[in-house]
């Protein structure tokens, strides 16, 4: 018991830390986006949004691989101490050269091909479009080779030092668009350079941290050739799954630049500047609760893992739910505080239905943790890629028919909806947690606090005009009523006990 409540102490802890680096990225990120917008103009963020994320369509590998690699260090570190950690960081850094080489390979091919021949990009900004491209290059690769530090430093739970770099990284990024507008250059070109810089710099910082402090980050020769198999094998079943998943991203992007150009891209990049935004409340949970999950199956503890599964779901839902009822509310208003009147067109529709799609999103990821721990991912990888799949020919066949471009974020939200189905279902075949008390636990409580929520907030934004004081009566409400609907709705009781112990710590500790 003083074990479990140890883990729990050390989530709560870890959830600290993520929410105070959180906290500089969300508003410094927030600031800087509005100054790249009004500095780049539309037509070059558009530019900027969909090279950097067609890049970042190949950078699924990076989703694949630091996934792959926090399980084995965890798993393998759980069983077999620092060798197996050792072991696991051996046979991950020879595989991230190799996926290095083919990844460049793949962009300096086909990738350049694309973009020179089938992007839609003005024609006087292809030269600048170019060059961007390249540098994105090298920011995948620099990245792809950060993956076996910054997994090991996940895994043994360094959240304080993982913080750091994230707002040493967004302070740099800060002082690149307050330089931005007086540097008499193509802005387009020196964004992309000085982005670059940045990326070197996160590199060698968790590289040096990794090599200085975790001291089982060490070569093991040879090759355990078991583990390199068991590796690849899980890496390559999680491949097909992410891939998927960012061709629902990055492809859909990519469409949308083919049948409508630069400035739809421009909107949507704002709708998930959004929706990185407040996905980061969550994202941040998901983190802490990662590492005890994987950590709690490898010790065969399956209650534990069943009660953080519950635990997690409900938390990351009512979190976002709380965040998004008074942002959709305020929507116009919000993105005029924040973009003045360089708002483009659609941003305001796309970042709504973003946003619902998001909080459906939100019950997946610990679906994915609680199969990841297991190893056994082959049929939840084909099923939940099957459906993620067909998403972009049936996006492609709305948009031949004629419908507009919100038709596609519309069709988001259905797919997400079956996905999360799909998933659900092949989770039970490798953890027996029971589809009814998942519904009876999770899914109803969420269900009547997504219906009783929005009551109140709706009503005081029909009541007011638009305003600063509305957005902040808009909040309160949602906050109160929020508050009362986590408490005695959502919350268990065992979780009621866990947050008294909490706050009564933090007491205590506050008036010492």
């Amino acid at each position: 018991m003083q074990g479990v409540r140890a883990d729990n102490n050390r989530i709560a802890k870890n959830t600290v830390f993520l929410y105070v680096r959180m906290f500089f990225v969300l508003v410094i990120s927030l600031y800087t986006s509005r100054v790249v917008l009004n500095t780049l103009g539309v037509s070059d963020f558009g530019v900027y949004s969909v090279i950097a994320g067609f890049v970042s369509l190949f950078g699924f590998l990076n989703s694949t691989l630091s996934s792959s690699m926090s399980r084995f260090y965890n798993y393998e570190g759980g069983q077999r101490g620092d060798i197996g950690v050792r072991e696991v960081y051996t046979a991950g850094f020879y595989i991230h050269i190799l996926l290095t080489v083919v990844v460049i390979a793949l962009l300096e091919t086909f990738g350049l091909w694309y973009i020179n021949n089938v992007m839609v990009i003005p024609p006087d900004r292809l030269h600048a479009g170019n060059i961007l491209f390249q540098y994105s290059i090298l920011s995948m690769g620099l990245l792809i080779m950060e993956i076996p530090y910054t997994s090991a430093i996940m895994s043994y739970e360094k959240m304080d030092f993982y913080a750091l770099v994230s707002i040493i990284e967004v302070l740099l990024k800060l002082a690149i668009v307050l330089a931005l507008p007086h540097i008499p250059f193509d802005k387009l070109i020196v964004y992309a350079t000085l982005t670059l810089l940045i990326s070197v710099v996160s590199f060698l910082l968790y590289l040096l941290y990794a090599k200085i402090k975790l001291s089982a980050l060490r070569f093991e020769k040879p090759i355990n050739k078991t583990l390199f198999k068991s590796f690849l094998s899980f890496s390559g079943w999680n491949l097909l799954g992410t891939f998927a998943f960012m061709l629902k991203g990055q492809g859909l992007n990519m469409l949308l630049n083919v049948f409508f150009g630069t400035i739809i891209n421009a909107a949507r990049g704002i709708a998930f500047q959004i929706n990185a935004a407040i996905s980061g409340f969550s994202a941040n949970i998901a983190v802490a609760f990662r590492p005890q999950i994987v950590d709690a199956f490898a010790k065969n503890d399956h209650n534990r893992v069943l009660n953080m599964f519950f635990s997690e779901s409900k938390i990351c839902y009512a979190l976002i739910l709380l965040l998004i009822v008074p942002v959709i509310m305020e929507i116009d208003y919000l993105l005029s505080i924040w973009l003045g009147n360089a708002v483009p067109e659609h941003a305001n529709v796309f970042s709504v239905l973003v946003m619902v799609d998001m909080l459906i999103c939100t019950l997946n990821t610990p679906v994915t943790q609680v199969t990841f721990s297991t190893g056994n991912i082959r049929k939840y990888q084909i099923f939940s890629s099957i459906v993620n799949l067909l998403l972009l020919p049936t996006c492609w066949v709305f948009l031949k028919l004629g419908y507009n471009a919100e038709s596609v974020f519309v069709l988001t939200i259905v797919f997400s909806v079956a996905n999360q189905t799909v998933c659900l279902y092949c989770m039970n075949q490798v953890f027996q947690f029971g589809l009814m008390p998942y519904l009876k636990t999770v899914v109803a409580p969420l269900l009547v606090a997504t219906l009783l929520l929005p009551a109140l907030p709706f009503l005081v934004n029909q009541m007011m005009e638009p305003s600063f004081l509305r957005l902040v009566a808009v909040c309160a409400a949602d906050a109160l009523v929020g508050f009362v609907i986590v408490w005695f709705i959502i919350c268990s009781a065992e979780e009621k006990a866990l947050i008294k112990v909490f706050l009564q710590k933090f007491i205590r500790k506050n008036n010492a």
